[in-house]
């Protein structure tokens, strides 16, 4: 479980206010992605983070132009698929091949998916995708006027729901969310100006509550994140703040059994 941030690295300027960049999830593979604005279809693939970091570093990226264009900045990167929020749609899946640039497979999501932001600072975030030890999740606002966050457990070889929480997490002044070990962080702002603070837990099986939460502080930030994603695999999180792509690494602490 999370017990802290314990450091940040501005890795790259790209000057963009929204976009999302990662590694994928599972895969042990130095290769870096960039996801520039929140409306786009072209990926750019780095061979590694250095590359990434490094304009002048050969090979150059290689740039890839998807059949469709995503909406918001909830993409993944799962066994070589990116998953994310087609365009055009209120709430569309698409499992996108990168080696074949072709869709492998698509769904919809449920239970109010894409009517509503699921992070009012994060404004055109409707369905926010994650990766954690567990798999594949979908976060989005739900139905009602009160606008909890709802939370998805996705097969991602057949794109089939393994089920949904309510959770109690308000999507008011929340910017972003992740998921670690099957636990979701939700991080909100006043204002989208900070602190940027981690105030609502929710985890499915009930052995981590607020209570057991420290106080989780972001450092402070000009703007609101555009994105911030858990890679299990480094167990690092990738962010994006007002065209700055982040990494922040973590504190955490192994969980206690339930009694």
């Amino acid at each position: 479980m999370l017990m802290g941030i314990k450091s940040l690295k501005i890795v790259k300027k790209t000057r963009d206010t929204d976009g999302s960049w990662m590694k994928d999830a599972v895969r042990d593979s130095p290769k870096v992605y960039l996801l520039i604005g929140s409306r786009n279809s072209t990926v750019w693939e780095f061979a590694s983070l250095r590359a990434f970091m490094e304009d002048s570093t050969k090979p150059a990226p290689r740039k890839l132009i998807l059949t469709h264009s995503w909406q918001g900045t909830g993409q993944v990167i799962y066994k070589g698929f990116l998953f994310f929020h087609s365009q055009g749609t209120p709430n569309e899946i698409i499992k996108y091949n990168l080696q074949k640039r072709t869709v492998e497979d698509r769904m919809l999501l449920l239970g109010g998916a894409g009517r509503a932001l699921a992070y009012p600072h994060s404004p055109s975030t409707y369905i926010d995708l994650a990766v954690d030890e567990h798999g594949l999740w979908a976060i989005h606002s739900g139905p009602s006027i009160h606008g909890h966050l709802v939370l998805t457990k996705i097969e991602p070889d057949t794109l089939g729901v393994e089920h949904s929480w309510d959770t109690p997490c308000g999507s008011q002044d929340a910017e972003a969310s992740f998921l670690l070990c099957g636990v979701l962080y939700v991080v909100y702002s006043s204002g989208g100006l900070g602190p940027h603070r981690i105030t609502c837990v929710y985890d499915p099986l009930g052995a981590v509550t607020e209570e057991n939460l420290p106080n989780v502080f972001f450092p402070r930030r000009s703007r609101s994140h555009s994105m911030i994603h858990y890679n299990p695999r480094d167990k690092q999180l990738y962010a994006w703040n007002d065209g700055n792509q982040i990494i922040y690494k973590l504190q955490t602490k192994r969980k206690q059994p339930l009694q």
